[in-house]
């Protein structure tokens, strides 16, 4: 009787799913990505842990001298990548909102390219190796869980670490992106540096661009996502 009875579960189950099987090419492409980005990630824990060891007093820690360097190039590529799960998502390849995952990428996006290579003072914080830190920890085991998840083959602890470390891991990138953009801020505030960075009229296009007041609103945008 049972086994009668769980045979026509599994049959209802299947009929009513409202899963589809995953087209095989549309899942080696994912597990590629997902790896990919994996040990792209891995790399750049490397690097940040490996120049940290390189620090011999509080004052390269409070500065962070050569992090940005270290981890530059794999941080553009592999944080910029992280765009191609709004396709992804829009798409259909993956059960996510395209705009909540857009939402979700940007300020990453936006904190290393206008805001860390923008303004080079940006660099010299420890807010940036916090941000690092934690969003390489993050990655690694959120991109590892969906390659292995592919194939229903994640192991329990991974999947605990994926739905747990976040708890800590994201106040405290939060507040390492904050405090980098402060920094970049800071040193933007006096009028001189402000006009070095934003866009200035009269010009051609008549438009303009104060980037202090442009990362303001960044930060109040922050602000509002983490009381909403």
């Amino acid at each position: 009787m049972d086994q009668k009875t769980n045979s026509l579960q599994k049959k209802r189950s299947s009929l009513f799913s409202t899963e589809k099987p995953v087209n095989p090419l549309i899942r080696a492409y994912l597990l590629i990505y997902n790896g990919a980005l994996a040990v792209g990630w891995t790399v750049i824990l490397y690097e940040t842990l490996k120049n940290v060891l390189t620090y011999r007093s509080l004052k390269d820690l409070r500065e962070c001298y050569g992090l940005w360097k270290s981890v530059e190039v794999p941080l553009k590529i592999y944080q910029t990548a992280a765009f191609m799960e709004v396709l992804h998502a829009a798409l259909g390849l993956v059960r996510s909102n395209a705009m909540i995952v857009f939402i979700q990428i940007i300020s990453r996006v936006f904190l290393v390219w206008g805001v860390v290579n923008y303004i080079s003072y940006a660099q010299l914080t420890p807010g940036l190796l916090i941000a690092v830190t934690c969003w390489s920890i993050t990655e690694i085991i959120r991109y590892s869980y969906y390659a292995l998840n592919l194939f229903n083959s994640s192991p329990s602890w991974l999947t605990y670490c994926r739905y747990t470390f976040f708890i800590v891991l994201y106040p405290l990138g939060v507040v390492g992106e904050l405090w980098t953009i402060s920094k970049g801020m800071s040193s933007i505030y006096s009028q001189p540096h402000r006009n070095h960075y934003s866009i200035l009229l009269p010009n051609k296009y008549n438009f303009g661009l104060d980037y202090f007041y442009l990362l303001c609103i960044v930060v109040s945008a922050y602000i509002f996502n983490l009381i909403g």
